[in-house]
């Protein structure tokens, strides 16, 4: 199995915050992945009770749960506090928030607790694998369903020929193969998991609206080894240049491998079946619970 990067998830943590604000203005890939991941459950006979959003940003998908199935509560966990203060309330008429602020190779929850696990756009930030799917297979029931999307190994890899002109350094992280996930995710005691994946194309007027994008939704070198210290005006000048040399009748190109995966729940995980995290806390009036922070 191909090793992940390895993350600095405090830098992580400090860039979704930065993003939260302006982030559902620069996410239109991850919005139109989280649609299509939502349309999935529509191949699956599901009545949930508790459904949980691992990474759930500013909460596209916890609103998708809800509206599929209006009965289930739906908690969003994050590592970013500021993107938990941007999901929905729980009723329209309450200011509390189903919302977690956690990492999700720890999850906050008792074995067997959740229907169902989905997450969008988020499992990419993993640094463990194994041990995130074996926290999942724990807090699924048995015949629970996780359903996810992340990248691939071919994601951004514009970004990764322009970074190459300029030094041997890593500037993008690695992203695991499909097949590599499956195999985590049998390796966690999930069942049955499907795979597949898609390419998915952006274009871009101007080297400037890309990264505008990039950065707006919290994407940055985050790898420990990173090179320390800021890039210099040279060498950020070449990589601009040949990010731009890459463009096809004016527009540049930026490719993203979107992999979904699919498994079910066994009621057993490499873990223990109780979590020794504790149980869940929800925020009120759009703050994290303290417990929870």
């Amino acid at each position: 199995m191909s090793s992940p990067t390895v993350f600095d998830l405090d830098r992580v943590r400090s860039r979704f915050n930065r993003a939260a604000d302006a982030y559902d203005r620069h996410a239109a890939v991850q919005q139109e992945v989280g649609r299509r991941l939502d349309e999935r459950f529509g191949w699956l006979k599901l009545d949930p009770e508790r459904v949980l959003d691992l990474g759930a940003g500013t909460g596209q998908m916890v609103r998708a749960m809800r509206s599929r199935y209006p009965k289930a509560r739906v908690i969003g966990l994050d590592l970013a506090e500021s993107m938990l203060r941007h999901l929905p309330r729980e009723r329209w008429w309450s200011r509390r928030r189903l919302a977690v602020a956690a990492d999700m190779h720890a999850l906050p929850f008792a074995g067997g607790s959740m229907d169902v696990v989905v997450s969008n756009f988020a499992l990419q930030w993993s640094d463990r694998p194994e041990a995130l799917f074996a926290e999942v297979a724990r807090v699924l029931a048995a015949s629970g369903v996780f359903s996810f999307t992340t990248l691939g190994p071919d994601s951004l890899q514009e970004i990764r020929r322009a970074w190459a002109e300029v030094d041997a350094a890593p500037h993008v992280h690695h992203f695991m193969d499909m097949h590599d996930l499956g195999d985590a995710l049998v390796g966690a005691m999930l069942a049955d998991p499907v795979m597949d994946r898609e390419t998915v194309t952006v274009t871009y007027p101007t080297v400037d609206a890309l990264l505008a994008d990039l950065r707006g939704v919290g994407v940055g070198n985050a790898q420990r080894g990173r090179t320390s210290g800021m890039t210099g005006p040279r060498a950020w000048r070449r990589f601009r240049e040949a990010l731009a040399a890459q463009a096809v009748d004016g527009q540049i190109p930026l490719t993203y491998e979107i992999v979904y995966g699919l498994a079910w729940g066994t009621g057993v995980s490499p873990l223990a079946s109780e979590s020794v995290h504790g149980r869940y806390g929800v925020s009120t009036a759009g703050e994290p619970a303290p417990d929870d922070a």
